[in-house]
């Protein structure tokens, strides 16, 4: 029999850079469900290890966060680190956490990073500046002007990459730096510090822009196929009253989900989790949930984290709760799957491990907090907080 020790975590404390508002304002029996946790976890679970931790930019107090999105790519020697900083310096990284080299920016770097096949790396930074930078030699090799920041990260299509900036426009290059085409959707108001990615599927762009919009188009040359708005009222004045995607939609193919067609799980923070027609942008189902973060479609079932602290397994097909585990206090984002086992993390800087059935599997508490999703690299996963520091977790 498998004993279980329970947690228990103090109660939320919101801060002013908090994005959960909306909690602040809740009744206290509401407020209440999110602020008693037991975590149980099984004594005899491995606990999550940190290998190693790096402060990327050596920050002094009162600078402004930092949301940069690390990745992992493979090098002529093998796995490497990639991230971006406040102090305008990408950093390379070995998978054992030596500092290779780095390279100055125009700018902080806040974007995810993409590997091309013709072996340049692609990052963005807050001042809208694209960048081609040769893996193997490590210097720039092409930029690009943008009209806003790159904040999420590039998607790869044959030949090139296609990215979102935060003024809501979609962009398609070759993978030598040179602009294809171009699609620009209509600003929204209020908007928090995090941009949804575009998918491609089958050809086809889906992107989620921040004043609600949802659109569908041809990956080749930027045709508009259709357009859904997810919000009918967009112009939130503070922050508790925003809803806006934040996190890039999940494609849930027809296998899945039990229809004769595929659809797009949308996750809107402090709104709903939306089911489109991948037809048409017709609206196939919705839940009341609010999430920063992508779902995570395994099998016929879609893994998500919501901002009041729960995890939850859906059924592809029908969109019903399968199991619900009230995991954090705070702010999740997550899940991704690395060696099996699902990771999350949360505001308050905690991480956490949990095995595909909702048994909690591992907890580590680190400084600051976590507002992007943990990175799978090769033995576990890299997070970085909003304090400058990047923790590789085992």
């Amino acid at each position: 029999m498998r004993r279980f020790l329970p947690l228990f975590f103090p109660l939320l404390i919101v801060t002013a850079c908090s994005s959960t508002a909306s909690l602040e304002q809740a009744d206290p029996a509401e407020r209440a469900k999110h602020v008693e946790i037991v975590a149980q976890i099984p004594l005899d679970a491995a606990p999550i290890k940190l290998v190693w931790q790096k402060n990327l930019d050596q920050r002094k107090p009162l600078s402004p966060p930092g949301f940069s999105l690390p990745a992992s790519v493979l090098g002529k020697s093998g796995e490497l680190i990639v991230a971006g900083s406040e102090d305008r310096y990408l950093r390379f990284y070995s998978a054992s956490g030596a500092e290779l080299n780095r390279i100055g920016l125009a700018a902080p770097s806040e974007s995810g990073v993409l590997k091309l096949a013709n072996g340049v790396i692609v990052v963005g930074d807050i001042a809208g500046n694209l960048y081609g930078i040769d893996l193997l030699q490590q210097v720039i090799k092409w930029q690009y002007k943008l009209s806003s920041a790159l904040i999420s990260k590039p998607q790869l299509v044959k030949n090139g990459f296609i990215i979102q900036t935060s003024n809501n426009q979609i962009y398609r290059f070759s993978d030598k730096g040179k602009k294809i085409w171009s699609f620009s959707a209509l600003l929204g108001g209020l908007a928090m510090h995090l941009s949804p990615a575009p998918v491609i599927y089958h050809g086809r762009v889906y992107a989620a822009f921040s004043n609600g919009d949802v659109v569908a188009l041809k990956a080749a040359d930027g045709g508009f196929l259709w357009k859904r708005q997810t919000i009918l009222i967009n112009d939130a004045a503070v922050l508790s009253e925003l809803k806006s995607p934040v996190a890039a939609p999940t494609v849930i193919p027809a296998a899945a989900s039990g229809r004769d067609e595929d659809m797009l799980a949308v996750p809107l923070f402090q709104g709903q989790l939306l089911f489109l027609s991948l037809l048409d942008g017709s609206t196939l189902k919705a839940r009341e949930l609010s999430m920063k973060a992508s779902p995570l479609l395994l099998g016929g079932k879609l893994l998500i984290a919501d901002t009041h602290g729960a995890v939850s397994a859906l059924d592809a097909a029908s969109g019903e709760t399968l199991w619900k585990k009230q995991l954090s206090n705070g702010e999740l984002t997550g899940p991704v799957l690395a060696q099996g086992l699902l990771w999350f993390a949360d505001d308050h800087g905690r991480v956490y491990r949990m095995d595909q059935e909702g048994h909690v599997a591992g907890l580590i508490e680190l400084s600051g907090r976590i507002d992007r999703t943990p990175v799978v690299v090769g033995g576990g996963v890299i997070v970085r907080n909003d304090l400058g520091f990047l923790y590789m977790l085992r």
